[in-house]
């Protein structure tokens, strides 16, 4: 078994931690309606403390007096004798499992108006703007007295706005050491108020990732930053390192662009911040934290191992599996459930709804879920192999039914076969093996590479059969339909097709797109053709869509609204935009077609007066995190 040096205590100012694993700060936007933290809040905070982390760093509070009342996520300021009384509960309850908790501090949270930001900052009065170190340091001062071990001082949102796009001409603009000069204050204050000892670190964005037009630069794209750069993030350590700051826990992006680089995608490679952290540590003597799909236990090995960074963030990973850091340490690497980074969680939350996550329906909406065993033990046979499929399989034996699942493919997966093959996207296929691990072991009998033909289920004599064949295209007709020039994204990904250097694809959804970014990216010239008013108008978490967009703008793709398919021939692609007809040249034709249920086995069962359920696509057309939690609730 793997002894990883993640698990050596880690010490922030007199603070020791049992071990270099952190929760990464994850704004959850639950509160009772007097800004203090929900029993909802605390027991999934306790859950993650459970799970073995040694630090957990809650999301955002706000700290602005005159922000608090009205704002979106907790505040201390609201009703701090109440709010006491929530924070002790939840750092008692943390403490219990030898873990630390520091709260994120905040203001003006969820401000993302560039121009209204900049002249806020730029106008605020020398009295408002030192009120904000009152106003960290009365918030520190209620989290100390609740038991919380330390703050960390979020440098996002107004603090963005001050430190960055100010054009004041007083002590607190211009340079460098005056535009941080609000942050030694805040860290001066919270020090006054709560000793020297207390630890008060900094939520430090190492690049801004900002061009012109405050558009936002993809991974090693070269532009010229417009925000931070990582010289003046390294300048800024030592400034804050000489204030008194304890340790720094980095990222990238600005709040106020809604950046992609805050909560890194799918498409990013992983350890986002490595080299950030890299660089820092040769800045500084305090420890440097970072999460950043710190996902794979090598990676963390890796970093700790060339001494990239102190501390490992885990953020979405711990929504995943909040056991986490409790498997690794018992060499139980294969039963981690794993993060897709589909950022399902934080689209929920933006668009306010409670915290929940894609792979993880037992985060139930914050409260994790316990499943119990049934009362009556059934026979249950599942139809399909797709994450719904293999979902209510596990559960059903989780509950101690005997489940028989059938998939016609040579293994498990439907859908997030192919997705795992996109740029990228590991997480899918991870997943997957997760699955056939727990199936497995839960003793599910798994007939691959057999139909579900309707006297085999007959004469299994279920109890039950809940049908997860998923989706199929919806058929239709078009000129050249046979032609030898179409395909789809399914095929052109899993190299079933390989198609020609100039291509269409027709449909502008997340497979579709995806499929033309893959092809773009090994040089074919790609053109997106939808009929909506845009691409990626299907169901996708905003940031991840933002990000594919930029990607497919970075490779040149070119793409087509609110245009017709027509059909194909000899030459490429017939569309019509605005009633006027085109051809489009392409060696092929990738058309993404629209879904529709495959029902008919679950019609003819119906008919033999069986008990079927529908799930996933069955059911409703939907993404990963409906498919799975479809399968989660099927007995619920």
């Amino acid at each position: 078994m793997t002894e990883y040096r993640v698990f050596k205590s880690l010490k922030i100012n007199q603070i020791e931690l049992k071990n270099s694993l952190f929760m990464a700060p994850i704004s959850v936007a639950i509160h009772d309606n007097r800004g203090a933290y929900s029993n909802e809040i605390i027991n999934f905070y306790k859950s993650r403390a459970a799970g073995g982390a040694g630090l957990i760093i809650t999301g955002a509070n706000e700290v602005g007096s005159q922000h608090a009342k009205a704002c979106f996520y907790p505040s201390p300021l609201v009703d701090p004798q109440h709010f006491k009384l929530a924070a002790k509960s939840l750092a008692d309850g943390i403490h219990q499992y030898d873990s630390k908790v520091f709260a994120q501090l905040a203001v003006g949270i969820g401000d993302t108006d560039l121009k209204n930001l900049i002249s806020v900052c730029s106008n605020m009065a020398i009295k408002s703007l030192q009120a904000l170190a009152a106003d960290f340091s009365q918030a520190a001062k209620i989290f100390k007295d609740s038991g919380f071990d330390g703050v960390e001082v979020s440098l996002s949102w107004l603090l963005e706005g001050i430190t960055l796009f100010n054009d004041r001409d007083d002590k607190y603009g211009g340079s460098i050491e005056n535009r941080y000069r609000i942050v030694k204050e805040i860290i001066r204050e919270i020090k006054a108020k709560c000793g020297e000892d207390y630890p008060v670190i900094v939520r430090l964005p190492m690049k801004s990732f900002l061009k012109d037009g405050n558009l936002e630069a993809l991974p090693e794209e070269v532009f010229l930053e417009t925000g931070r750069d990582l010289a003046e993030a390294l300048e800024v350590a030592r400034i804050l390192e000489a204030g008194g700051c304890d340790g720094f826990d980095i990222d990238a992006g600005v709040s106020i662009n809604d950046s992609y680089w805050k909560v890194p995608p799918a498409y990013f490679e992983k350890g986002v911040y490595l080299d950030f952290g890299k660089e820092l540590k040769k800045t500084v003597k305090v420890p440097v934290l970072a999460a950043g799909k710190m996902t794979d236990p090598e990676l963390l090995e890796k970093a700790l191992k060339e001494k990239n960074i102190d501390g490992v963030g885990l953020g979405r990973p711990l929504l995943a599996d909040s056991d986490y850091p409790k498997k690794l340490k018992e060499g139980m690497e294969s039963e981690i459930r794993p993060c897709l980074f589909c950022n399902e969680c934080l689209s929920l939350i933006n668009n306010g709804k409670r915290l929940g996550c894609a792979v993880n329906p037992e985060l139930n909406y914050v409260s994790d879920a316990p499943l119990g065993s049934a009362k009556t033990k059934k026979k249950i046979i599942v139809v399909g192999g797709g994450p719904a499929g293999m979902e209510t399989a596990r559960v059903s034996a989780l509950c101690g039914h005997q489940v028989i699942l059938f998939e016609s493919g040579e293994e498990l997966g439907g859908k997030l076969k192919y997705a795992s093959q996109r740029i990228l996207r590991t997480g899918e296929h991870d997943l997957i093996n997760w699955y056939v691990l727990q199936l497995n072991k839960l003793g599910v009998e798994l007939r691959l590479n057999e139909t579900a033909a309707l006297e085999k289920i007959i004469n299994q004599k279920p109890d039950m059969v809940i049908m997860a064949q998923g989706s199929r295209p919806k058929p239709f007709s078009f000129i050249g339909m046979d032609s030898d020039k179409i395909t789809n994204p399914i095929d052109v990904i899993s190299d079933k097709t390989y198609v020609g250097p100039r291509c269409v694809v027709i449909g502008g959804t997340v497979a579709g797109c995806e499929a033309a970014l893959h092809l773009a990216m090994h040089r074919h010239k790609m053109t997106i053709v939808t009929k909506e008013r845009d691409i990626l108008t299907d169901e996708m978490p905003e940031l991840n869509r933002k990000m594919l967009k930029d990607l497919l703008i970075k490779y040149k793709v070119s793409i087509i609204i609110e245009a017709i398919f027509e059909g194909v021939n000899e030459t490429g692609a017939l569309i019509s935009v605005d009633g006027q007809n085109q051809e489009l040249p392409a060696h092929h034709v990738i058309i993404d077609l629209e879904e529709e249920p495959v029902l008919t086995l679950y019609d003819a069962l119906k008919d033999k007066g069986l008990w079927v359920e529908k799930i996933g696509d069955n059911r409703e057309i939907g993404g990963v995190k409906g498919a799975i939690r479809s399968g989660f609730r099927s007995f619920f």
